[in-house]
């Protein structure tokens, strides 16, 4: 099958101290600081088997993030610019959304059925440690990214653990169009985002309440949408670009200015 596999090389900067879970895993912690020389190449890689409590899905669509970017793009150094955990080489791409054909052996998939529309999580997390225990599965101490340290979906199949799959026939029934419906299933990752900033990690709101949202990029638009859905009476958003203005303006903004014309 083709995928498109960033690639890397491993050269910590002068004075970067390679931790020992570093070295340990070849996983870079600061990917910024230690991958250098990025080369991203469409190229032919063998098709996943699903193992144990995994599914091999079908790539029906896959948005391209601000960090599949930030992979290639590097600075004065040919230092890449993403800063997280990263591992290459790697097929890129985390936001997603497929077809289920074959299910690997073992109890985790059991209820899902070939043929199944899913999305998948993209932070694939252990579920024992202490963080997965107590809450926490971005700070899982076994965690991958799908994308980011192991293979993602920017190819023709991923296989993915069964426990991160989602069902997304909501999102046809709402859809009449296929391959729209599929677009639109890929985008559960970043407006999941959205909601996490606003609801889990701000708090939420009251109903009745103004929400300012800064930057209507993907993130920004599903923050607004969300708000709006949640019963925010204004929602205000601010952004420098004039084709993204008039997206906010689309999904649901009250008020859309440019921050560089505005005075306090």
């Amino acid at each position: 099958m083709k995928g498109l596999v960033l690639s890397a090389e491993w050269e910590p900067r002068p004075g970067y101290q390679v931790s020992e879970f570093e070295k340990r895993t070849g996983k870079a912690i600061e990917g910024f600081n230690v991958w250098r020389h990025p080369k991203l190449e469409l190229k032919e890689v063998p098709q996943p088997k699903p193992g144990p409590g995994e599914v091999l899905l079908k790539i029906h669509a896959c948005g391209v993030c601000g960090s599949d970017i930030h992979f290639y793009e590097h600075d004065q150094d040919d230092y890449i610019l993403y800063p997280g955990l990263t591992k290459f080489p790697a097929i890129i791409g985390h936001e997603f959304a497929g077809e289920i054909v074959e299910i690997g052996p073992g109890p985790e998939g059991a209820k899902f059925k070939v043929g199944d529309r899913v999305t998948v999580e993209e932070m694939v997390w252990c579920g024992h440690c202490r963080a997965c225990r107590d809450g926490f599965p971005n700070h899982c101490e076994n965690l991958e990214e799908i994308g980011f340290t192991i293979d993602g979906a920017m190819a023709e199949y991923i296989v993915v653990p069964a426990k991160l799959c989602w069902s997304v026939d909501a999102v046809f029934e709402r859809y009449a169009d296929e391959e729209l419906a599929w677009e639109v299933a890929a985008t559960t990752e970043p407006t999941c985002v959205a909601y996490n900033g606003v609801f889990e990690r701000a708090g939420g709101f009251r109903p009745g309440a103004y929400v300012v949202v800064y930057g209507a990029g993907p993130i920004g638009l599903g923050a607004i949408q969300l708000s709006k859905a949640s019963g925010a009476a204004k929602v205000i958003a601010f952004e420098v670009s004039a084709p993204r203005r008039e997206l906010a303006k689309e999904v649901g903004a009250d008020y859309v200015y440019d921050p560089r014309e505005v005075t306090p």
